[in-house]
């Protein structure tokens, strides 16, 4: 049995309270009274006090109490089978950076001298593990006593081009430990304490005794460049513009900085830049011409001590912009698509070229080479017409109706009016109330989610003299409502494709929304939501997933199941691997920078290349302090010196013990014995009080 507090043994000292309460103690006599004393003859008397116990079983109890609690605060335990930090038994975790970042210099090459140099201070029968962390964290090697095949391990641990997660290596190292029954353990953190990796941080906590041991490999004037991110956009004559953006994250002005644009490996284009301490450029690439299908490009910079972030791999396809088909109404103000065909033109990502048409000539033509469809305050009475237009929605089309004054849909054809998916009514007229206001906007869909955060686009300065009202059908999603709670804009589907119904003008002769700064962003999302678009995936950063039927267009009409195929990916360095087809969406990582591949075997398609960049955040070497997340995880008894905060010194009560402790019965078993002595002392104190009221009696 050993003890970890032997200080606490002084407390024996403490019996010697009840034994002078028990001999100290007088017995109380009584007083007889006596008429006179002065006939009495003064007769000498001597005594002598004699000491003794009267009530052992009392004495005993106390006695035992204290020292019960002497020895619990005292915490003794039995050993069994571990061994103390005396004994030099140290459990000890290196939790190694492996993200992207390390790449910087010679960091890494320090990262691994510091491992060897913590595997050199152990001794035998000491453990070590290895815990490698970057966005996941992953044990490379158990809790070991052969610290030479750690040491081995070390050696094939390579930096990845992934992100920096501390908190996730935090986690994994502290549930390692916290299996250990040893009263020393350590865990080694080497890293460059990105502050975008500790960022939003806080929810790791260590066990308790676990000590955290910071090793920072960062440096306060460590400078690095990079190309952070790129924009595309169309222009005129098929062409289209790149700008890149380059960040400086040093103290010092960079000039002349040289950017180049490559396509296919070829290169199209290069520009200096000049850029300011912790600052940033952007670099237009005009007139790029780019071939049909997915094209190879690259963004790149001189090279500087990190390599990771000098170039950005892109996909890229030509911007051939979306046509949307305006058919006007045949009858009533020339100007009526005025305003919409200003806002359609405005705009780049992507491109909306209008082509304005007559409703009642719609032809098939075009419709086949349209990517969205306006009916603005159109007339579908032709049944031929109604049913081509519904056929065309039916099969995945994007329809955008305005019920203005020359529609009327209570006259239109049975296809046409299913286009609208209720019931529309008579006009309604708030001139004489000043108009209305939108007074609730569905700001979970898609259409006004970009008007939902604060200072985004106010709709309610928009006033509507005159609307047409409408009784939604089944299935129909109303999305946005007039002051009394009539629909303004509602949402259907017909077959593929989807409608949506603005029950209002799009122009200045019901309402002044057209006036209004969110008129040219509603316009374009409604028409975007409809056709569903989707920004192009042109690169993903490393450690990103994308669905293989997405990639490949599996999840598209006619397209065969992916499961019908055999699928293969090959990474950047050259590797293939198979890709298995799971019965739901099939996950591909991507956790190298470069150019992979997705091949379909048995097939003379094409193979559809991905593009990896490393994550924007590792290119930011700004540092944590290491106290910030040494006090966020470790407790204070832990904090200072790791070896002094799980030592069994004398005198340290807040050292964990090894085996098993005996402090809490101890401590139990003195509260039972004070409970026993009370109850005993209240019955010999009954006793005693009833016997002197029975004498007094």
């Amino acid at each position: 049995m050993s003890i970890l507090a032997p200080a606490f043994l002084a407390g024996l000292g403490l019996i010697a309270i009840p034994i002078l309460i028990h001999l100290t103690q007088r017995q109380r006599t009584e007083i007889q009274t006596f008429p006179s004393l002065m006939f009495l003859r003064k007769v000498p008397f001597k005594t002598s006090n004699r000491r003794r116990i009267r009530h052992p079983l009392l004495f005993a109890l106390r006695c035992l109490a204290l020292a019960l609690l002497a020895l619990g605060f005292a915490r003794p335990f039995v050993t069994g089978g571990g061994v103390v930090a005396g004994e030099s038994a140290r459990d000890v975790v290196v939790l190694l950076d492996t993200s992207a970042s390390l790449r910087y210099g010679d960091r890494w090459t320090a990262a691994l001298d510091e491992a060897r140099a913590v595997l050199a201070g152990l001794e035998e029968g000491d453990r070590a593990a290895i815990v490698t962390f970057a966005e996941t964290a992953e044990e490379r090697v158990p809790l070991t006593a052969d610290l030479a095949a750690v040491g081995t391990a070390l050696g094939d641990v390579e930096p990845t081009d992934l992100g920096t997660r501390i908190e996730s290596g935090l986690q994994l190292a502290g549930r390692i430990l916290s299996e250990s029954d040893r009263a020393s353990r350590e865990i080694v953190l080497i890293s460059d304490f990105q502050r975008t990796g500790w960022e939003d941080a806080g929810r790791a906590r260590l066990p308790d005794g676990v000590a955290l041991t910071p090793v920072s490999l960062a440096d306060d004037r460590d400078a690095n460049l990079a190309i952070s991110g790129a924009t595309f956009a169309g222009g005129a004559s098929d062409r289209s513009r790149i700008v890149a953006r380059v960040t400086n994250m040093g103290d010092e002005a960079v000039a002349q900085l040289p950017v180049s644009l490559m396509l296919s490996g070829r290169l199209v284009q290069t520009h200096a830049v000049d850029i300011g301490p912790r600052g940033a450029a952007s670099v237009a690439f005009e007139g790029v011409a780019i071939p049909e299908g997915r094209t190879r490009g690259e963004l790149t910079i001189s090279s500087d001590p990190l390599a990771v972030d000098d170039a950005l791999r892109f996909i890229a396809t030509p911007d051939r912009g979306l046509e949307v088909l305006l058919l006007e109404g045949g009858r009533g103000r020339e100007d009526r698509s005025l305003f919409l065909d200003r806002a359609l033109a405005i705009g780049d990502e992507p491109r909306l070229r209008p082509v304005r048409r007559p409703a009642d000539q719609l032809d098939p033509a075009w419709l086949a080479s349209a990517s969205a469809v306006i009916l603005n305050d159109g007339d579908l009475t032709d049944a031929g017409r109604a049913t081509r237009l519904h056929d065309w929605v039916g099969g995945g089309g994007a329809l955008l109706i305005v019920l203005g004054p020359g529609a009327d849909p209570a006259r239109w054809a049975a296809p046409g009016a299913a286009l609208l998916g209720g019931q529309a009514g008579p006009v309604v007229d708030r001139t004489s109330a000043g108009g209305v206001r939108l007074s609730w906007l569905d700001y979970d869909h898609p259409v006004f989610e970009l008007f939902s955060a604060p200072r985004s686009g106010d709709f309610s300065e928009a006033r509507f003299f005159r609307f047409r009202g409408f009784e939604p059908g089944e299935g129909a999603r109303v999305v946005a409502r007039f002051e009394g709670g009539e629909p303004a804009l509602v949402e259907t589907s017909i077959g593929e494709g989807r409608v949506l119904v603005w029950l209002s003008t799009l122009d200045r002769f019901w309402n002044d929304l057209a006036l209004q700064p969110v008129f040219l962003p509603f316009v374009h999302r409604a028409l975007l939501h409809a056709v569903r678009y989707r920004e192009p995936e042109r690169w993903v950063s490393a450690g990103g997933l994308l669905e293989l039927g997405a990639i490949v267009g599996g999840g598209t009409t006619g397209a065969p199941p992916l499961a019908d195929s055999e699928w293969v990916l090959v990474t950047p360095d050259g590797a293939r691997r198979p890709i298995e087809v799971a019965d739901g969406p099939t996950w591909i990582e991507f956790e190298q920078t470069g150019f992979y591949q997705i091949e379909r075997l048995e097939s003379n398609a094409a193979p559809i290349t991905i593009a990896v960049n490393a994550p924007v955040s590792e290119s930011d070497l700004s540092p944590v302090a290491t106290e910030r997340v040494v006090a966020a995880v470790v407790g204070a008894a832990a904090n200072a010196e790791p070896s002094a905060a799980v030592s069994t010194a004398p005198g340290d009560e807040d050292a964990p013990a090894v085996g098993r402790e005996l402090w809490w019965p101890l401590l139990a078993l003195a509260g039972l014995v004070l409970a026993a002595e009370s109850i005993i002392a209240n019955r010999w104190t009954r006793r005693r009080t009833t016997t002197r009221l029975a004498e007094s009696a």
